[in-house]
């Protein structure tokens, strides 16, 4: 008896997490180099439900939504493939490192901004302007308050205000607020993907391993044996092809 409840149990709560929710879309178009600091134009999404946020590129979010269709498509277009969702107290970030699935979760706190006095105007908005090191990069972001919600880009999440803007310091990820609306959404995007939960000291070191190593040495290690054309295409170092955002390894 007590098998079946479990049974019924997690089911109740696949459903509930694949039910379409009502969330306030932010829209932003992004700018993304990619390793070889080629920029890459692109649209990337925040959604917004009660106290969570959930934050990824426009076609990851369709690729992802589409696996659970009858008609899932055959690959991923998005100019990045990470995603992050924020709840209360926690950052979860999931991102694919080398060939495999993982995320972690950080106190949402983590960031610690410099913020300027000074308020201007950007669009229609009245503006400040905050810093931050965080992930081996220079942050610059521009928030407002005229949006009353206390949220942002990325894990742009502990700031009094709405970020808009933000930029690093060498342009190779820029997130610049379009517009919003009201959207129907399923909310766990990811349920169906396997992802491994490392802690924070993992993943730096994951990530420092795969950019050492080439595709070929990565998949050979996952007993996938190539071809000698498909081996020469391959052959190329992670580290030389991905520009991650996060890159203090």
């Amino acid at each position: 008896m007590k098998k079946y409840l479990f049974i019924l149990l997690i089911t109740a709560t696949s459903l509930a997490q694949n039910k379409d929710v009502e969330v306030m879309r932010y829209n932003y178009k992004t700018s993304i180099a990619n390793g070889s600091a080629k920029v890459v134009d692109g649209a990337a999404i925040l959604d917004v439900k009660d106290k969570e946020t959930r934050f990824t590129d426009l076609k990851n979010y369709e690729y992802l939504a589409s696996l659970k269709t009858d008609m899932p498509e055959k690959n991923n277009p998005s100019s990045f493939k990470w995603t992050v969702y924020t709840g209360d107290k926690n950052t979860t970030f999931y991102d694919k490192i080398g060939l495999d699935l993982s995320y972690y979760e950080e106190d949402k706190n983590s960031i610690k901004w410099t913020i300027l006095p000074e308020v201007k105007q950007w669009n229609d908005y009245k503006v400040q302007e905050a810093t931050a090191s965080y992930g081996g990069r220079q942050w610059t972001v521009l928030f407002t308050q005229d949006i009353p919600v206390q949220s942002g880009p990325y894990k742009f999440v502990n700031l009094p205000g709405f970020v808009v803007k933000a930029w690093d310091s060498e342009n190779h990820f820029v997130f610049e607020l379009v517009d919003s609306q009201k959207v129907t959404t399923i909310w766990n995007i990811l349920a169906d993907e396997k992802y491994e939960k490392y802690t924070k000291a993992q993943t730096t070191k994951a990530r420092k391993t795969a950019a050492s190593k080439t595709y070929t040495q990565l998949m050979e290690e996952k007993g996938t044996t190539l071809s000698k054309g498909m081996a020469d295409y391959f052959n190329k170092k992670v580290g030389d092809t991905e520009n991650p955002i996060e890159r203090d390894f």
